[in-house]
């Protein structure tokens, strides 16, 4: 790993690129917050809060919501990385093939986090019948949901840079994947201090009665976007990683 890149290094890069478009990222905020409030009341009030059709139809808008927020998200801060100029309202608009990219992207790794999870527990409930699951907080369940909280967190720091793949690379889905997974390789308790310093940060904006939150979750992704372009960065010729130049794209 090039000397350069540590957490503080990032962190102060993050800051810098933060501070410089705090507006921006206020803005993104405040409209997500916005939208999930709306949705969240208007189809409480249509379909009615307890049933699970509504729980299901919330969560689908919800998903879908999340995806284009997050691409036009990292559209506008990695043109506010590599151009001067300020975003224009175009990009602000999510990229339609890069939304559902990412769409696919979260039903894949929740299907294979849901197939471990249920694998796991299968396992786990079969050799202890004694339980008593009727209690989910008991120390008795402990072992079982650090079991299950071992892959998710592997998979989470493994696929954290698929978004940025999508958008700054325009890839695809399944080479999004290969290529997150190819680029943090080597790299997982570097990347994993970074998530520790990025809960930190977000207990913190929710201690800040829940306020500060509206910062610190968007400069979360942030971090994750200098990271990435840090890490990218630090590979040299010898170091195999699927990188595609975009221009490259747009000429073939």
């Amino acid at each position: 790993m090039d000397q350069r890149m540590s957490v503080s290094v990032i962190l102060s890069d993050a800051w810098e690129l933060a501070k410089r478009n705090i507006w921006i990222l206020l803005g993104f905020t405040i409209v997500q917050f916005l939208f999930i409030l709306t949705i969240t009341g208007v189809l409480g009030v249509v379909l009615g809060g307890g049933s699970g059709t509504a729980a299901l139809i919330q969560n689908v808008v919800l998903s879908l919501f999340d995806a284009f927020f997050t691409v036009a998200f990292y559209q506008v801060f990695f043109k506010l990385i590599d151009d001067d100029d300020h975003p224009e309202l175009p990009d602000f608009v999510p990229n339609l093939l890069k939304a559902v990219n990412f769409l696919i992207v979260k039903l894949i790794v929740g299907l294979i986090l849901v197939g471990i999870i249920a694998i796991i527990s299968s396992i786990y409930f079969i050799n202890t019948p004694e339980i008593d699951t009727s209690q989910p907080f008991s120390w008795e369940l402990l072992p079982v949901f650090i079991l299950i909280a071992i892959p998710i967190i592997f998979f989470t720091i493994r696929f954290c840079f698929v978004v940025c793949f999508i958008v700054d690379q325009e890839s695809g889905s399944s080479e999004a994947i290969s290529q997150s997974w190819t680029l943090t390789k080597g790299h997982f308790w570097f990347i994993s201090l970074l998530f520790l310093v990025m809960l930190g940060l977000n207990i913190l904006g929710a201690m800040a009665l829940f306020i500060g939150l509206l910062f610190t979750v968007p400069f979360s992704s942030i971090i994750l976007i200098i990271a990435y372009r840090h890490l990218v960065n630090n590979y040299t010729d010898e170091e195999e990683i699927m990188l595609n130049d975009p221009e490259d794209k747009d000429g073939n």
